[in-house]
């Protein structure tokens, strides 16, 4: 795993641009730095070796020149297309993946988007075509960030470099904030700033003759459904899921896996230890002081289970705060999902150890593991009758007041059927922004998290609603939140995540399974469990689901209680020029005298203040 950066642009900028921009990209690769600049075009790459630890430096060049790559990610199916290009009659230097992209590109062009199998990231400067080719993996696994400007392309793995670049305005994207305000997360393609931008998960850039293209090389098709009884689709999801974990277990250094306690991520580790037969090097993270949110004595329990060697991490609320602004750090932007702070510090343990790790994200999105699935389409056949176009009841609905018209039914009668679903976290709903923001911060937003999830449901083809909410998820809430988390929590220690749910192949295969093999009654990942029954114990597999968060109501009104109100005071986050005062003061006095649960809330509050503080301390609005 690596950092890639660069720029592409006809003006001059001071010598040291591009040394600046990948030196803020050491983190995710210690093991090698370099740079390539000719003419208009500059390439940087920090290089975490994984794969052919002695070649594949970067940027690497073609023998005669005339093509330069960097190149962030792995390539599970490299030795396969190695073979094939040197059919095509390609002499190779290295053992590693990096060459055989370049190869790749020269050999198919942008075509070669189709041969992939893994998580990427890259860019290519052609000199003959005088093109920049860039493109991103086709779930997001690996990011890939860029500025654009008409005439300067600047682009990074991370948005630190971006926007390190002089030519890269940092004017605040004031919806990008609002749209965090509402799920904790920052959607693609925004990012915090305005003129830097996220490239959306399979697609691509071309840059050339002046002009930047951008297009979705990859969707995965719902069609064609498989006709399969249930054993017979427990025995292919076997099959296939043990290809796509032996696909990601080629490495030249040490991996293991992060265990959580629950199905995914056990299962993977399973997996792992019964192709390698030999124990593998597992790792979880606890709270001490709270059974609330830890599942380190599940994860032990599975580590014994699977002969693993393992290896727990418990944390303390002081842990939490010791790491926090390192944590701003590492994400550039606002960024709320609580998750990602006990991450960083496994990732810290779990690098001691080992490079690569295995992890169990997007599971419950492939495989329809959250309870919002089966909710939602029970609704439906409710909501589906009561908000049709002929019904009465979307327009009564309207005129009720704010907080009865965000009740999931009632929004769902008055939104279009695209517009239901707006995926996981909902942090500050949209219908209560008048009485929570400043009319100045009010006045400037224009748009909400519904506005991405109705493209996103739309451009899923298959038939079934079920489907399309899973689709919303798949491409809105794991990319930006879930796999943010990982990418960036990992990458802070140098160490490699992989995604075995993530392989696309592995996922067009389960795209094609029937919705009720996946939610079927009030279970989630009904097949997925019972190919998990044949590795782990039973009660670990029918446990209720746990998410991996901290026990925050407890801390916030305890450890964290003075932090929280030294954040929020009005000298502080409350002077912003976002929140009216009179809704932010209610909202720390109802959470404090257990009149609502705001943790979640206080949470993303506090990341935001502390993201300002670090990043922007000068900001106010209005």
């Amino acid at each position: 795993m690596c950092g890639i950066s660069g720029f592409f642009s006809p003006r001059d900028f001071p010598a040291g641009t591009l040394a600046d921009m990948t030196r803020r990209l050491v983190h995710r690769g210690p093991d090698a730095q370099g740079i390539f600049e000719h003419g208009p075009v500059h390439l940087g790459h920090t290089r975490l070796a994984v794969i052919d630890p002695a070649g594949s430096h970067q940027p690497m060049l073609s023998a005669d020149g005339l093509t330069a790559l960097v190149f962030n990610g792995e390539i599970y199916n490299f030795r396969e297309l190695r073979a094939e290009l040197q059919q095509r009659g390609c002499l190779f230097a290295t053992q590693g993946d990096s060459e055989v992209v370049l190869h790749a590109w020269r050999i198919w062009g942008k075509d070669m988007l189709a041969k992939l199998r893994g998580m990427f990231a890259f860019a290519i400067w052609d000199e003959e075509r005088r093109s920049l080719f860039l493109a991103r993996d086709h779930l997001g696994v690996k990011p890939l960030h860029y500025a654009w400007d008409g005439t300067t392309l600047a682009f990074a793995s991370e948005i630190k470099a971006v926007r390190a670049h002089p030519a890269v305005s940092r004017d605040l994207d004031l919806d990008a904030l609002g749209l965090y305000l509402e799920c904790q997360y920052i959607p693609a393609p925004h990012t915090v700033y305005r003129a830097i931008h996220k490239l959306e998960a399979a697609h691509a850039l071309l840059l050339e003759n002046g002009e930047l293209k951008q297009w979705r090389y990859w969707t995965p098709d719902y069609r064609d459904k498989l006709v399969l009884s249930d054993a017979e689709a427990l025995n292919e999801l076997e099959r296939e899921l043990r290809a796509s974990v032996e696909s990601m277990l080629v490495a030249d250094v040490p991996l293991g896996a992060f265990v959580s306690g629950g199905v995914d991520s056990s299962l993977i580790a399973a997996l792992m230890t019964d192709i390698g037969r030999k124990p593998v090097e597992t790792f979880n993270l606890g709270f001490l002081g709270s059974v609330a949110g830890s599942e380190h004595l599940q994860a032990e329990q599975v580590a014994r289970h699977i002969g693993a060697h393992h290896h727990p991490l418990m944390i303390a609320p002081g842990d939490v705060l010791g790491a926090y602004d390192d944590w701003i750090e590492v994400f550039d932007e606002p960024f709320g999902d609580q998750a990602a702070l006990p991450t960083m510090l496994l990732s810290h343990l779990t690098r001691q150890h080992v490079t690569v790790a295995l992890t169990g994200e997007g599971a419950d999105e492939v495989f329809g593991g959250y309870s919002n699935y089966w909710k939602r389409a029970r609704d439906e056949r409710l909501t589906g009758i009561l908000g049709h176009s002929f019904s009465p009841l979307p327009w009564l609905a309207r005129g009720l007041p704010p907080k009865l018209r965000k009740d999931r039914l009632v929004k769902a009668v008055i939104e279009p059927k695209n517009r239901r679903y707006r995926t996981i976290p909902n942090v500050f709903d949209t219908l209560l922004r008048p009485e929570l923001f400043t009319p100045a911060f009010l006045g400037a937003l224009h748009e909400d998290l519904g506005d991405t999830a109705a493209r996103h449901f739309d451009a899923c083809n298959s038939a079934e609603y079920l489907d399309k909410l899973m689709w919303v998820d798949t491409a809105l809430w794991l990319p930006d939140d879930l796999l943010t988390k990982v990418d960036r929590a990992t990458m802070r220690y140098s160490l490699e995540a992989r995604v075995p749910f993530l392989d696309h192949q592995f996922f067009e295969f389960a795209a094609r399974l029937a919705p009720g093999l996946k939610v079927r009654g009030r279970s989630g990942k009904w097949l997925l469990k019972k190919l998990a029954e044949k590795y782990l114990p039973h009660d670990i597999v029918h446990r209720n689901k746990q998410g991996f968060v901290m026990p925050l109501s407890e801390w916030l009104a305890g450890t964290l209680k003075s932090e929280i109100e030294r954040t929020l005071a009005p000298d502080a986050f409350g002077s912003r020029g976002l929140f009216r005062p009179a809704a932010l003061a209610k909202l720390l006095h109802d959470h404090q005298h257990g009149r609502k649960n705001h943790a979640g809330r206080l949470w993303a509050l506090m990341a935001l203040e502390r993201w300002f503080a670090r990043h922007e301390p000068d900001f106010r609005l209005g």
